[in-house]
């Protein structure tokens, strides 16, 4: 037994007033709290108490180790404490992953988890392609879909719904689509990140419309689909959160808003031996509320 546990007994015994009230107290055997005081004696070659039938007494010899137990194992629980704590203090540098397209939230999110963690050092990498988070050292990403990937656990965050819209000069040049059939007679931007670029899936009152639709323009950056919509390229699904001020000023109309062109999730991905580290368990707690309120 560790000199430290020994000395836990003998403080126990002490303050218990016998071996019988310490074996309870630590729930061990009375002839165990015996067999440990006398291994103390045997180390240090003095005796520590003086037993008597009725009373239990301290020597001078066990009166200076008392005190010097008391001692250590209060300075061995504040050190324990503190290990503790920095255990749960997320410190290092964190390596954030994330598309272009989500810059702003990404941005507003690392600012104000950076002041909760003033020891953390956030290192964050706006990227449209799926970087190899094993290869590159990064620690978690937020990507607007998921990719399966058997070396990485994703945890969902929230929707991120997606609006099929086109610009006004687009429309007013080619028309306006009144149901999704008529899909097939427009430009469409094909995001070629999707599963399945050229099926776009429409729903309405549970029922499901699948629609094969073309388009000379293809890409796999939703910024600059964004942009390609905004000068009026053709129609495109587009996540609201990208699009939601072009909506409000006019740039961009909401097309067949009586169908569910669907959603995108939004994952925090992550290896799953990491996720124990304070810095990336944090974060994820926290981007999962944050971005919540942020779409």
């Amino acid at each position: 037994m560790s000199d430290i546990k020994r000395r836990v007994v003998f403080v126990q015994v002490v303050e218990a007033g016998s071996f019988s009230a310490a074996a309870k107290r630590l729930g061990i055997a009375r002839s165990a709290v015996s067999r440990h005081i006398a291994a103390l004696e045997a180390e240090y070659g003095v005796r520590l108490l003086n037993r008597t039938t009725r009373r239990l007494g301290l020597t001078d010899a066990g009166r200076i180790f008392h005190d010097s137990s008391v001692r250590i194992l209060a300075e061995s629980e504040a050190a324990s404490r503190c290990i503790q704590q920095l255990r749960e203090r997320p410190t290092g540098t964190l390596k954030v992953a994330g598309p272009t397209s989500f810059a702003r939230q990404l941005a507003a999110l690392v600012n104000e988890f950076s002041k909760l963690h003033e020891a953390l050092r956030i290192e964050l990498q706006l990227d449209d392609r799926v970087v190899d988070m094993v290869e590159e050292g990064i620690d978690i990403s937020i990507r607007i879909g998921w990719l399966e990937d058997s070396r990485l656990i994703a945890r969902r965050l929230c929707e991120a719904p997606r609006i099929l819209c086109a610009s006004p000069a687009y429309l007013d040049a080619h028309g306006r689509p009144e149901k999704p059939a008529q899909l097939t007679e427009h430009e469409c931007l094909i995001f070629t990140l999707l599963p399945t670029p050229h099926q776009w899936r429409f729903s309405r009152h549970k029922r499901c419309e699948t629609v094969s639709v073309r388009g000379r323009l293809s890409t796999n950056s939703a910024i600059a689909m964004h942009r390609m919509v905004l000068g009026g390229a053709g129609i495109a699904p587009l996540s609201r959160f990208l699009i939601e001020k072009d909506l409000e000023a006019g740039r961009l109309e909401h097309l067949l808003p009586e169908y569910d062109c669907g959603s995108a999730g939004i994952y925090a991905v992550y290896q799953d031996r990491r996720y124990e580290q304070p810095k990336i368990r944090l974060f994820i707690d926290f981007a999962r509320e944050r971005i919540r309120q942020m779409l």
